[in-house]
């Protein structure tokens, strides 16, 4: 069966079901969005080949009954967006080096408006009431975020960035920034910085009868409008102490404009138990020249080891001290009103730890008190370029491009034994209109005692997704990923490797583990032009296949692991409620007794994830 079969088989089943459910569609916004004037804004609403059906639902809705009111607040048409979503900052070029006289911030309702569209307002009395109980964000936060400040001189680049970093945000939506000339002035101009919000609070309870197991969890990720996210759980199961647990944590993000966040937290997951304090600022920008950080944590666990043939989990009690400090550069000189990325970094990092309850075991330097130093040279550059319809189901997505190289070298000085650790890793990124996206990358790393590597990680894997594909006024993309995973001489069992949900095929779940594995995961989103209270929809195929061997194994006599299935993915990106994914998988050998499986089950993240390419603290190399 050839592609233009396959499409038009696809393309007239969802047309139908359209027809059915709405008696109309509207087109969505375009997919690629091309660098055009920052000013320049327009409505193009469009509509599906039958103009009479769009004609007849809108006479329809404009009659004064029920349905016909429901019919004007849940299908709204989409709106073209062609402001430019270059970061170079190539649009505020005309600008460089002017006096910044005023910054105005304008922060706007989660519903009924657009950063394009400002004063437009909530038209439904549902998207009125969300907007009338929703805390904005507060202005000066926003402005506390901006890499420019009043009276300092305009640098193109740092305008294009802040808009970026506020993106970044989880409570922001969407954002833009506007630079005017002030009248009867040549050097200075003014500032006007747009946001919209998302509804920020989630949470929810679970309970299971059978087990009698259960919890309440609540989440807000823009505590009061100050950008603070708090979050708190109780569950309970008769495996917890007492019967039940809890877990919380409240995060301070970018104190006093320095963009170091702090957060106390304590989590319990699976016999695990957590909780510290952390202190942290990144490279979050390519142009950021200091980072670093500090916290401390206490951690009960209980870990089996891999000689013990019951595989009975033990008590392990430690606490654990970290510090790192890095400083980024780079080798051109400096220009004040240019591009100026730090493409060179040095860091070191500090692990202290010490262990306060830990299992016999033969291994006298596995639970051993311990002091880690990593340090890292690295080479980091890093681009983005805005898309949609990638991880999101309409929403502007920033998507990193680059490459990086890191050089590890570290030393653990422990209390039985003394071990060096060297690593690497390298990755890299492109993308062009016609081909799509694609990443390759390769990490290496492990420990050396006795003589011999242990604990030894080597990663070998790659993303492709493919460019926008129109299928009438639907929208096509096709992913593809694979990963080799590769664990060398391992400790405990939690250092062997499985191919189980994100590990490899979705939705599986098997016993069997292993040292090498390689996973090829294929993916195509059919994006339906269609919104039903902000919620949009995507239909997803899929088909995964795994290889998992032993030590003494050849990886490609091993069993082939197959998984073939399709879904649902709906969301409505103004809330922070995660992603509604329903998946049905299909298993024709499940690991256990070698049989055909069914299984229907629900995802709230996304199975694939890019390389941000930004650099953090220093750490080893994790499969």
């Amino acid at each position: 069966m050839n592609n233009t079969f396959f499409h038009k088989i696809l393309y007239s089943a969802f047309m139908l079901f359209l027809l059915l459910e709405t008696a109309g569609a509207y087109q969505e916004k375009p997919d690629t969005i091309r660098a055009e004037d920052l000013f320049r804004d327009s409505i193009t609403i469009s509509s599906i080949n039958n103009k009479e059906v769009i004609e007849s639902v809108k006479k329809f809705s404009e009659k004064e009954n029920f349905f016909s009111r429901l019919l004007r607040h849940v299908l709204v048409a989409e709106e073209e967006d062609p402001r430019s979503r270059n970061s170079t900052g190539a649009l505020y070029r005309n600008y460089s080096g002017k006096i910044i006289r005023n910054i105005d911030v304008r922060v706007l309702d989660v519903f009924g408006t657009s950063v394009d569209h400002p004063d437009d307002s909530a038209t439904s009395w549902l998207q009125q009431t969300g907007n009338a109980v929703h805390l904005n964000t507060r202005a000066w936060l926003v402005k506390n975020r901006l890499l420019f400040s009043e009276g300092s001189r305009l640098v193109p680049y740092e305008v294009a960035e802040s808009e970026r970093l506020l993106r970044q945000n989880d409570f922001i939506y969407d954002s833009k920034i506007l630079v005017s000339r002030v009248k009867n002035s040549r050097d200075s101009v003014d500032v006007l910085v747009l946001v919209q919000d998302v509804w920020s609070i989630t949470g929810g309870a679970s309970y299971q009868p059978q087990d009698k197991t259960g919890k309440v969890s609540f989440k807000d990720i823009n505590f009061l409008g100050f950008g603070n996210e708090i979050t708190g759980a109780v569950k309970f199961d008769n495996a917890y102490q007492g019967g039940w647990t809890w877990d919380g944590s409240y995060t301070f993000s970018n104190i006093d404009r320095t963009y170091i966040s702090a957060s106390v937290y304590h989590f319990s997951e699976n016999d695990n138990k957590r909780y510290g304090f952390n202190f942290n600022r990144d490279f979050f920008s390519p142009v950021t020249r200091y980072a670093g950080g500090f916290g401390m944590q206490w951690s009960n666990d209980r870990v089996a080891l891999l000689n013990d043939t019951l595989q009975t989990r033990r008590d392990v009690r430690y606490n654990r001290q970290h510090y790192w400090l890095g400083y980024a550069f780079d080798l051109k000189p400096f220009d004040p009103y240019s591009v100026n990325f730090n493409r060179f970094n040095v860091s070191l990092r500090i692990d202290r730890t010490q262990y306060t309850a830990t299992p016999k075991t033969e291994d006298s330097g596995l639970f051993q008190d311990n002091t880690f130093y990593l340090g890292r040279l690295g080479y980091s550059y890093r681009t983005y370029y805005r898309d949609r319809y990638l991880f999101g189901l309409g929403k502007i997505e920033d998507i990193p491009l680059g490459n990086l190289a890191e050089l590890l070298l570290g030393y653990e000085k422990g209390q039985y034994a003394n071990r060096p650790y060297l690593g690497f890793k390298t990755g890299y990124s492109n993308y062009s209109d016609d081909f799509g996206y694609l990443y390759g990358g390769f990490q290496v790393g492990g420990y050396r005692q006795n003589d011999a590597w242990t604990n030894g990680v080597m990663v070998l894997e790659s993303l492709y997704y493919s460019r926008l594909l129109p299928i009438g006024n639907f929208k096509w993309r096709h992913y593809l990923g694979t990963r080799y995973s590769y664990s060398y001489n391992p400790v405990t069992a939690e250092d062997l490797l499985d191919i189980n949900g994100d590990m490899g095929l979705r939705g599986f779940n098997s016993e069997e583990r292993g040292n090498k594995k390689l996973v090829l995961n294929y993916e195509n989103d059919i994006f339906l032009p269609l919104k039903f209270l902000n919620f949009k929809l995507a239909f997803i195929t899929f088909a995964d296949f795994a290889l998992l061997s032993g030590k003494n194994e050849l990886l490609f006599s091993s069993k082939f692991y197959q998984g073939y299935g399709f879904g649902f993915r709906i969301r409505n990106e103004h809330l922070i409620f995660p992603n509604f994914q329903l998946m049905f998988a299909y298993f024709p050998n499940d690991g256990i007794a070698g049989g055909n499986r069914i299984e229907v089950f629900r995802q709230q993240s996304m199975f694939y994830h890019f390389n941000q390419f930004q650099i953090s603290a220093p750490s080893v190399v994790q499969f």
